[in-house]
């Protein structure tokens, strides 16, 4: 934004400050999209949660000392509109309301923007009188005029609409009132469900929106097939993806405010059959605390990690399979080593959860920045402990056991089923034994399973109710881990240097005391914290009685 409409933005945020209205970091926010994005001042403002759009009407209104008015009557304003394009009204956020003799009033969303002003004096050749509403309120009576107007051909569709090379229209299908609402409710209603992700599945006559909490996906709700268009864009713009590619899988990241919190997703789009199916995983959903007690993870259990991480250098691994909380666990260790005159730096793909006083970089596959190449990098910057998201090659794998050896400690995961496939994984990626024993401090295998729920446990494991608020009938309501710890040890590095096979390793580390998933697992029963059906579940095992 240049010029005049620079100047006038600038005033309006200035007025804004001096009334209280916005805070600084608010304010510094609002630049720095202003700075990247296309979209108007209104809709950045609101897109990023700062203020309601129905305040931010009020507040430009105030600032450009004019009238507030009420929106005529559907007939008055057919007759104002004649011969006015209601296609470029609605991407602008701009309709004629009334002529009074030489002056034309207008209602426009986003008065700050100048160019948009000299074009319409030009257009209607005559001096103007602005009016502020919310673009919500002028789009919709936009969708009024001409459904009451227009013959049904006239009116966009976004389902049998050929918006491939249409850029313009499908950022005016983007921006338009549902389609906002209904991304956003779909949003709020993973957010307050506590969901960990939104699936948003594309049928041949609808849509299937599902939630996974709890680790299951559940079966929500039903949208039409005609907004799948619009959804698809409205969250590629908003994670700044390429809204015409359709054929090629696409991976971003956004973030909305919902109930106060700034909540980021992370978005993958792929094309399927009966078009792009997109899933959003809710990133505050994974670190929902960084304690090891909230985590599952008993005294002894705790007592045994801090002395891993305790160690000046070697490589501590976490194991399990996607969802397992890896990532929690992993995170719940570096809060607890985070501290003055320690160096952390973490090399994740995404980076998922963003900490103080940590330096976090995300691999680049674009611009050849993977696992490998960033963690040579990392260890010119002095770390002091890194965490590697995943070793998931040979060359990472010998880059990760070499900074170990150099004096580094370093934290990451692998997908194995146990602690002691850890060790086996690494040998079969070329890590020599003697090198494993030397630098492999221990190994955490975990999986996540369903807790009873209050309406389940006071009955014995059945549900009391289908509406009881905490699990809605499931009889499960939130998750802790059952998991493994296997220590190195003297004994464990002869069994690994003389060639052992995991079956042998796990017996090994059995024997100086490792609790396995599976007895970690009973004992939750026993306690009444779970049931056999969950473990069975989550385990792969038969349901015993």
């Amino acid at each position: 934004m240049t010029g005049s409409n620079s100047a006038s933005i600038a005033s309006f945020i200035t007025f804004l400050q001096d009334k209280g209205r916005w805070s600084d970091e608010a304010v510094q926010r609002v630049r720095a999209s202003l700075r990247t994005s296309y979209l108007p001042f209104d809709v950045v403002v609101t897109e990023l949660g700062i203020s309601r759009d129905e305040d931010l009407a009020e507040w430009l209104s105030e600032f450009l000392v004019v009238p507030r008015v009420g929106m005529p009557e559907i007939e008055l304003l057919a007759r104002n509109c004649e011969g006015f394009d209601l296609s470029f009204g609605r991407a602008h956020g701009i309709i004629p309301i009334d002529r009074d003799g030489e002056d034309q009033m207008i209602a426009i969303a986003n008065p700050l923007d100048g160019s948009a002003v000299t074009l319409l004096e030009y257009y209607f050749d005559a001096k103007l009188q602005i009016r502020v509403f919310s673009r919500r309120e002028i789009v919709s009576t936009i969708d009024t005029l001409i459904s009451k107007t227009s013959a049904p051909t006239d009116v966009p569709s976004s389902g049998n609409y050929d918006f491939e090379e249409d850029v313009d229209r499908l950022r005016d299908i983007a921006l338009e009132a549902p389609i906002i609402n209904l991304v956003s409710t779909i949003a709020q209603n993973g957010f307050d469900s506590g969901a960990t992700d939104i699936h948003i599945e594309p049928f041949q006559d609808r849509i299937r929106v599902r939630y996974r909490r709890d680790g299951l996906l559940s079966n929500s709700e039903i949208i039409p097939k005609a907004t799948l268009s619009g959804i698809a864009t409205r969250i590629k713009i908003l994670a700044g993806l390429n809204i015409v590619e359709r054929r090629l899988p696409q991976d971003g990241r956004m973030r909305l405010a919902l109930r106060g919190k700034e909540v980021d997703f992370r978005v993958s789009v792929i094309p399927s059959v009966h078009g792009e199916t997109i899933v959003l995983r809710l990133l505050h959903a994974q670190i929902q605390s960084l304690d090891l007690v909230d985590l599952g993870f008993d005294q002894s259990s705790r007592k045994a990690i801090d002395d891993l991480i305790q160690a000046p250098n070697g490589v501590l691994i976490v194991t399990g399979p996607t969802g397992s909380g890896k990532t929690t666990t992993l995170y719940s260790l570096v809060k607890k080593l985070n501290r003055e005159g320690i160096k952390i730096f973490t090399i994740e793909d995404p980076v998922e959860y963003q900490m103080e006083g940590i330096t976090q970089l995300q691999v680049n596959p674009a611009v050849e920045l993977d696992f490998a190449r960033a963690l040579r990098s990392v260890l010119r910057q002095d770390p002091d402990i890194i965490l590697v998201g995943e070793i998931r090659d040979r060359e990472t794998a010998r880059i990760a056991i070499q900074a170990a050896l150099t004096g580094h400690l370093v934290l990451t995961t692998l997908h194995t089923n146990s602690a002691a496939g850890a060790v086996t994984r690494l040998r079969d990626m070329g890590v020599e034994e003697y090198l494993i024993s030397a630098t492999l401090r221990g190994a955490i295998a975990q999986r996540l399973v369903r807790v009873l729920c209050s309406c389940a446990t006071s009955e014995g494991g059945g549900c009391l109710s289908a509406a009881c608020p905490s699990c809605s009938g499931q009889g499960y309501s939130g998750r802790r881990a059952v998991y493994e710890i296997l220590r190195m040890g003297p004994a464990l590095a002869a069994a690994l240097e003389a060639r052992a096979s995991e079956a042998e390793i796990e017996e090994q580390a059995i024997a100086h005391g490792m609790i396995t998933v599976a007895a970690c697992a009973e004992r939750l029963v026993r306690e009444g914290v779970t049931d056999r059906k969950e473990i069975s579940r989550v385990l792969n095992t038969s349901d015993a009685a």
